[in-house]
């Protein structure tokens, strides 16, 4: 059988898919499968046997319908079995639908609106964790029969070349490295900056630690290029390394804080402990990322928590109290407990 998965999601909806694909592809050697997402997420799928990888340009020769029947035109020539939507966005609903007319069985991911819904309106506190993003997944490869695992550690070791140039770049590893991504798309999953700078004061501070900033987007990439400017230890990551190399740099990680943003899903494929801070958004919504511990999730408990699912939604406040009373404290005392017990 030959599986066709479809997602241009989030990154972090993309990198959820590779742990339970890992674990299928160990399992059914004699099944294969296509990945089609957005290009620049291939190094996510480079390392898996028996799965090829199409990448689309939806910003450029992909972006219209036009541009989808091509992608569909070169899909079809791959002859996948059956297609399962993992994002139900207009584009893939294109693709599923012009796949369902050639006969090819096509299922989507549930969405499990509902279950979201009823933890918005009672909040975290009165409800329970719904199904997870791997859940929902799960059942979706149940319908084709294929039964997925939890085995999934990490997406791979760096080879000789990537650990020559993070070696150049950042020297031998000593002591602790910690990798901070400051930033998130939504203003309610973003730690107030002056509270970051905290963090990454105090570990500047300690010995023999070096601290790593990820970003992404020429704003974001300006702040930290600054940050990096104010301290002695600490790095700008996006100025030297692609997407499979910050995946490798990840790998030499104690630890990762992260906030509800694709880099924790990343760093969690790499096997990195991983510290979430959480303010709009709950970990019972679903999107914590692969194997991470509800004890490094970091949040304030409010009755309007969570106020979203996922996206971006003004605080009904005004004042963002979520994030705002969060003390840095609290989050520096769980990154230290995590290099502790990784010691």
């Amino acid at each position: 059988m030959r599986v066709l998965i479809t997602c241009f999601s989030s990154i972090s909806n993309v990198a959820a898919i590779v742990p339970q694909l890992y674990g299928l592809v160990n399992d059914y050697p004699q099944h294969e499968f296509i990945v089609l997402s957005r290009s620049f997420l291939r190094p996510l799928f480079d390392k898996l046997p028996r799965v090829a990888f199409v990448g689309g340009d939806i910003r450029g020769e992909h972006k219209t319908p036009m541009g989808v029947y091509r992608l569909f035109k070169q899909l079809k020539a791959m002859r996948p079995d059956v297609v399962l939507d993992m994002q139900r966005s207009w584009r893939t609903r294109m693709i599923a639908r012009l796949f369902a007319f050639t006969g090819i069985k096509v299922l989507r991911i549930g969405f499990a609106s509902a279950e979201q819904k009823r933890l918005i309106k009672r909040g975290a506190e009165k409800y329970h964790s719904i199904p997870t993003i791997f859940d929902r997944q799960a059942r979706l490869y149940a319908k084709i029969r294929l039964k997925v695992n939890d085995d999934f550690r990490k997406l791979y070791e760096p080879d000789a070349k990537q650990v020559a140039k993070i070696k150049e770049l950042y020297g031998e590893k000593q002591g602790h490295w910690i990798g901070i991504a400051p930033f998130s798309i939504a203003r309610g999953k973003t730690l107030p900056f002056r509270k970051m700078k905290n963090i990454i004061a105090y570990f500047d501070k300690q010995p023999n630690t070096k601290i790593f900033l990820f970003g992404a987007g020429e704003m974001e990439n300006e702040l930290l290029t600054d940050w990096q400017s104010l301290y002695q230890n600490v790095f700008a990551v996006h100025t030297n390394l692609q997407l499979d190399d910050e995946l490798a740099l990840m790998n030499f990680l104690d630890v990762m804080l992260c906030m509800d943003s694709a880099n924790m899903h990343l760093a969690s494929l790499m096997g990195v402990t991983v510290v979430s801070v959480w303010g709009a958004t709950h970990p019972y919504s679903g999107f914590l990322g692969w194997r991470q511990s509800m004890d490094n999730c970091v949040g304030v408990d409010f009755s309007c928590r969570p106020c979203t699912a996922h996206s971006d939604r003004k605080c009904k406040y005004g004042d963002y109290r979520c994030l705002e009373s969060l003390h840095s404290s609290k989050i520096i005392e769980v990154i230290d407990q995590c290099i502790m017990h990784n010691a």
